[in-house]
């Protein structure tokens, strides 16, 4: 929860101290360890937490696309209950190798509190910068989540369930797929 001590960045990712940053530093992972890779299962959605100290004002999505851009995805962002906030909707992935923009209308005010970034591709042909954790467990302790058939992300709220080894929770147990996705953002309040 390192974003309690200090405010929020104007573009805030998977990688950065308000998302799970010092998770992927602590296994050795940075921002120099992404790189393009396939999605590994068409349709699914995957959530990335991150924690905000005080309120932002989101103009805008993105998500790094890798070598292959094919395919449509989406990017969005959830409540830390699972209750859908906003997202770009279904958009045509375009331009490999550079980082997609989808500007938000309108803008949204969110914060402070844990949230969910979230991204869902329709293919396993598009690919997205990411990083691999060597074990599905380390995703989990950062939180991470994952939903199957999702596609485009829902407009209406998820349910996150108690992470657990039996197969009704094995949908929500966090992949070792770590896409680089985002949002911009203008800072309010003190």
């Amino acid at each position: 929860m390192s974003s309690i001590f200090h405010p929020p960045s104007t573009t805030i990712h998977t990688g950065s101290l308000e998302a799970i940053g010092p998770e992927m530093a602590s296994t050795a992972l940075g921002m120099g360890s992404f790189a393009s890779a396939f999605n590994p299962v068409t349709s699914t959605a995957y959530f990335i937490p991150l924690w905000l100290s005080n309120p932002v004002s989101i103009t805008k999505v993105f998500a790094a696309n890798g070598a292959t851009a094919q395919g449509s995805l989406d990017v969005g962002l959830y409540d830390e209950d699972g209750g859908y906030i906003i997202s770009s909707g279904s958009t045509t992935q375009s331009g490999a190798n550079g980082t997609q923009e989808m500007t938000l209308s309108p803008n949204v005010i969110i914060g402070p509190g844990q949230f969910y970034l979230a991204v869902s591709l329709n293919t396993t042909q598009g690919t997205l910068l990411r990083v691999l954790w060597t074990t599905t467990t380390l995703g989990t302790l950062a939180g991470m989540k994952y939903l199957y058939d999702t596609f485009p992300l829902p407009t209406t709220a998820v349910t996150f369930t108690n992470l657990t080894n039996t197969a009704a929770a094995l949908p929500f147990r966090a992949l070792t797929y770590i896409p680089l996705i985002g949002f911009t953002t203008n800072v309010t309040g003190p």
